[in-house]
């Protein structure tokens, strides 16, 4: 189909052109646009069972088609509510039912014996192509599809029918099995697991769901890309057995997800998931897409929760061979491998190696396996890691390959906060939780039911032993085989201590019990990669090159008791900083010292992506100075050897700026390098290659970045402060609702939560608070796009639970308390939403008092200076208001007189002091865009009415305000022209040149 043809055919679509119009247009798009022939396409076909006439049927697709949707969706509703079981009966497979008038689509099922809608569309004149994107992912026409990423995602990713309509089947049978024990048990796991990698417990119940699609859509690709069938069966395509009948051990296993099984109808959803995965051509899928599509099928939200940014092939190739200097015999661990980008060059470049060499590729492959492993936290992440190890070994394992290979890419916590969870560190130990115990208890707490699994030092620290022993016990007790035979086996396999054959027989004995309990089928799965990590930090397997990605998980993300425990690990690193630098803090650096001390031997090296900040900001000061230690290490210190800085202008790469840090270990501490490589460029795609990104970018040395002294050289500092944080907006932001003809009532307006295109999820989704409230708790807030140079903009409106005496934020239940029955009716309507939407602990009024920011501003001050948060230039203006509160966008102090207040604006306003303390700024992808308090690193003095340089700051701030005022700006102009307007009205009467020359005379003389 032509461009312009389709543009035809989406203009005359949004007008909603009628029926017969819309049929042949749609007609037209299925074959034209995306290929099916016409002899595919039955319109008008008879279905007199229920007397009726499909519109139009493709494959498993029905549409329905309407002159106008907004009239006649109860009608579409009823005919396809009539069409779609008729034909499910009749060829016994699932259908998808398209109503649409040409302007909107809507994909609906059958389920329960009622329609559910899976999605909608909405055509778009200025994407006529996007209507033929979401059609295809809708409609199957093609047997097979390149793997390429946005193919993917659109086919199998969150966004996709195929997608809800699986995960709507999943839970249907999550609620069948989810009282046994077995499930009740798996679900448990995974989240006593992921509680460490989210630093909270995992409250999304849909989350477990969630995941269980994804590890089979990442097990059918994993499996696919590496055979040319389908298993026969879910249970073979979840447990691996193709892999494990090839000799491979570790690449599939049975894990917490298949719990789906233990109903028939999950096998059956199991393999149409693999079937509608095995229509890309998943041969050709090398390990570059891998990534891009874990990227692609976990959602956004959970990886930036989680600090998960995924390094490009270009960067993790540099750095591999920036450390790996000797391939055959170094040791490589990836503590945080992701879908396992540094794994894959670094066992490609072994292998180059040992071709070079004449090793033979079965020895090689064997010594990749030996040298090179991984670990991670997340469950779908290891399942493409491993894919992606075995697509490095491929090329070599065709010319030879040894007759078994283990995986070395296990799913554990590589700091091991979690591993008194599951053992101790003499002999292996996996406590067994009761059944229906809470997995939020540590192993020490008191609780009756509990069983011990044990495994010998000498098994657990072989893994090829430790692997073959536990496959054994859990085969015979499937089979609820005697203890002798356990016996047995271990006599014909050597293990004739008798302490150790004693211990092992126990434990055997624990494991026919769980089989009995439905309890037994994930231990194996917990004890093999659990224990891996204990294994990889002991110091025969300790590695030369410790390399990767940590996880920047912020300290805000963090629930109270992993803030706690993270607070108490950094202390005892020598890393906590303070309570002043907490905003700042997130796990990397805990995460660097920590691979250190378990996995890095002593003359070994490590190379970690870090956030930029790691070189400048506050939080990092003392991981800097490399002295910091870990429990059980304190031997010498670490010394940076080297940097790589890349900042927010080499893009695509993260969301925000970041670095290579480079370090060995070091008897006492050492300067930080005085050089350090920067790159500088754009990319023509994210995961470009080495060649690609040594030609599109600029490679320089400067000096390591100055460090933020955090507002060390202005008294101001403690002074200014952040306004609250009144979010979720819809439930703290209101405007006030139409009234009928009797108007308001003045002393309690009736008001409803504001609705702006800026609300995320979940809040996007959420009905807006309304409901009437008492006058005095409605005040003016001030935002960020409040504010202008010398002026203020248009405010907004907020209820603020706080009496104008008090300093305490009100809940519903203190609002009744106190006599305000409208007040407690809008805040219970606003907790229960919070409840309900937020993941936070906290409540619905500490959300909003943050840190005190909200109730700190009690009593209000009647003279303030406001600056703006973040931003390409710095605004501030003043603020002669007692009653209004400031929102979080914006810093602010009470002023001690109308001198102080223009003064202050004054140099906040100067482009001198943006330009010098710009190299402070912590920068996103936009560039420098965050001001925080980063102004006061410079030398601003406390005003002075008597200093002379200080009242002409004052005097020309006035004129500045005056020139400011006098701009027109058109109603509802957007902030951003509003600013630029005014700094252009004050360059053109010169104020602008002047107050930037009295800044910069100021600082200068206050050096």
């Amino acid at each position: 189909m032509k461009p312009e043809h389709l543009r035809e055919i989406v203009a005359e679509l949004i007008g909603r052109p009628g029926h017969e119009k819309v049929r042949a247009h749609l007609h037209r798009l299925l074959t034209d646009g995306l290929g099916a022939k016409p002899s595919e396409i039955d319109f008008e076909r008879q279905v007199p069972e229920v007397r009726g006439r499909i519109d139009a049927l493709l494959g498993r697709t029905l549409f329905e088609v309407k002159s106008d949707l907004r009239r006649e969706r109860k009608d579409a509703d009823a005919q396809l509510l009539r069409y779609l079981p008729q034909r499910e009966k009749e060829t016994n497979q699932r259908f998808v039912g398209i109503a649409t008038d040409g302007a909107d689509f809507v994909v609906e099922i059958v389920r329960d014996g009622k329609l559910a809608e899976l999605g909608s569309y909405h055509t778009r004149a200025d994407d006529p192509r996007d209507l033929l994107r979401w059609l295809e992912s809708v409609v199957v026409l093609q047997t097979e599809l390149p793997p390429d990423i946005s193919g993917i995602r659109r086919e199998l990713g969150r966004e996709s029918v195929h997608y809800r309509r699986a995960v709507q089947e999943i839970e249907r049978l999550w609620l069948r099995v989810k009282d046994r024990p077995e499930a009740l048990l798996k679900r448990d796991l995974w989240n006593r697991l992921l509680r460490v990698a989210y630093g909270a417990d995992i409250e999304a119940p849909d989350l477990f769901l969630q995941h269980t699609y994804l590890t089979i859509v990442a097990k059918s690709i994993a499996t696919l890309a590496l055979f040319d069938a389908v298993p026969e069966n879910g249970e073979a395509l979840l447990s691996g057995r193709v892999f494990r009948d090839l000799g491979i051990v570790g690449a599939i296993e049975s894990d917490f997800f298949d719990w789906i099984l233990l109903e028939t109808e999950g096998d059956d959803l199991v393999m149409e998931i693999a079937r509608h995965t095995n229509r890309f051509k998943l041969r050709d899928i090398n390990a570059d897409i891998l990534k891009g599509l874990y990227e692609s099928l976990i959602d956004p939200s959970q990886r930036h929760d989680l600090g998960e940014y995924y390094t490009p092939d270009w960067l993790a190739a540099r750095i591999v061979e920036a450390v790996v200097k000797r391939p055959l015999s170094d040791r490589v661990i990836d503590p945080a491998c992701g879908s396992g980008t540094f794994l894959f060059h670094a066992v490609r470049n072994l292998l180059a190696s040992a071709e070079k060499e004449g090793k033979p590729a079965a020895d090689a492959v064997v010594l990749a396996c030996e040298k090179v492993a991984g670990i991670d936290i997340h469950p779908v992440a290891v399942i493409f890691a491993r894919a992606t190890y075995l697509l490095a070994l491929q090329p070599t394992l065709v010319k030879g390959r040894p007759p078994s290979l283990s995986v070395p890419v296990y799913i554990g916590d590589a700091l091991q906060w979690n591993a008194r969870e599951f053992m101790n560190q003499r002999d292996l130990e996996i406590i067994v939780p009761a059944a229906g115990e809470s997995t939020s208890k540590l192993p020490d707490d008191d609780a009756s039911g509990r069983v011990i699994l044990r495994f010998p030092a000498t098994i657990a620290s072989e893994p090829s032993l430790f692997d073959a022993t536990l496959d054994e016990m859990l085969s015979l007790a499937g089979r609820n085989q005697s203890g002798n035979a356990l016996k047995g086996w271990m006599k014909r396999q050597g293990i004739n201590e008798p302490a150790d054959v004693g211990m092992l027989a126990e434990t055997y004995e624990a494991l026919r019990a769980l089989q009995t309990d439905g309890r037994n089928h994930i231990w194996g799965y917990v004890a093999r990669n659990l224990s891996r990590p204990i294994w990889l930090a002991s110091e025969n397997q300790k590695a030369d090159v410790v390399v990767g990605n940590p996880p920047w998980l912020a300290y805000r993300a963090m629930n109270k008791p992993t803030q706690k425990r993270f607070m108490e690990e950094m202390k005892a690193s020598g890393l906590w900083g303070g309570l002043s630098s907490v905003s700042g803090y997130d796990l990397s650096a805990y995460f660097f010292a920590r691979a250190v001390q378990l996995y890095m031997r002593r003359e070994g090296t490590i190379a970690f992506v870090m956030p930029f900040a790691a070189m400048t900001r506050k939080p990092y000061a003392l991981f800097r100075t490399g002295a910091f230690k870990v429990r059980g290490y304190s031997e010498g210190a670490v010394k940076f050897t080297q940097a790589w800085a890349l900042p927010a202008d080499v893009q695509p790469l993260f969301p925000v700026p970041s670095c290579v840090l480079f370090a060995k270990r070091t008897r006492v501490p050492e300067p930080l390098p005085r050089s350090v490589l920067f790159f500088s460029g754009k990319l023509s795609h994210r995961d470009a290659n080495v060649a690609e990104a040594r030609a599109a970018l600029k490679e320089f040395t400067a000096p390591w970045p100055v460090e933020s002294e955090d507002g060390a050289g202005s008294p101001y500092n403690d002074r200014f402060r952040n306004g609250a944080v009144l979010w979720p907006r819809r439930l703290v932001i209101v405007t006030e609702a139409t009234q009928g003809r009797l108007g308001a009532n003045p002393a309690a307006p009736i008001v409803q939560g504001r609705v702006t295109n800026l609300d995320k999820r979940p809040w996007n989704s959420v009905t807006p608070i309304r409901g009437a409230v008492e006058r005095e708790f409605l005040r003016t807030v001030y935002m960020g796009e409040s504010i202008a140079p010398y002026r203020l903009l248009g405010p907004v409106m907020a209820v603020i639970p706080i009496e104008a005496k008090a300093k305490t934020v009100m809940d519903a239940r203190a609002a009744a308390a106190n006599g305000y029955a409208r007040l407690s009716a809008f805040l219970a309507d606003a907790e229960s939403a919070w409840r309900t939407h937020s993941k936070q602990a906290r409540t619905f009024g500490q959300q909003i008092d943050f840190f005190g920011n909200l109730s700190g501003q009690f009593p209000i001050s009647p003279l303030r200076v406001l600056y703006t948060k973040t931003g390409t230039n710095l605004a501030a203006a003043l603020l002669r208001d007692g009653e209004a509160v400031v929102e979080n966008g914006l810093y602010w102090t009470g002023a001690a007189s109308e001198g102080e207040a223009y003064y202050l604006v004054a140099i906040l306003n100067s482009e001198t002091t943006r330009a010098r303390a710009e190299k402070w700024q912590a920068t996103g992808q936009w560039g420098a865009r965050h001001f925080d308090k980063v102004i006061f690193n410079l030398p601003i003095p406390k005003f002075e009415p008597k200093t002379t340089l200080h009242i002409e700051l004052m005097e020309v701030a006035k004129e500045a305000e005056k020139i400011a005022q006098a701009v027109l700006l058109k109603p509802n102009e957007h902030f951003t022209r509003a600013r630029k307007r005014i700094r252009e009205a004050l360059t053109e009467a010169g104020v602008a040149e002047q107050i930037d020359s009295l800044v910069a005379r100021l600082l200068d003389k206050a050096r």
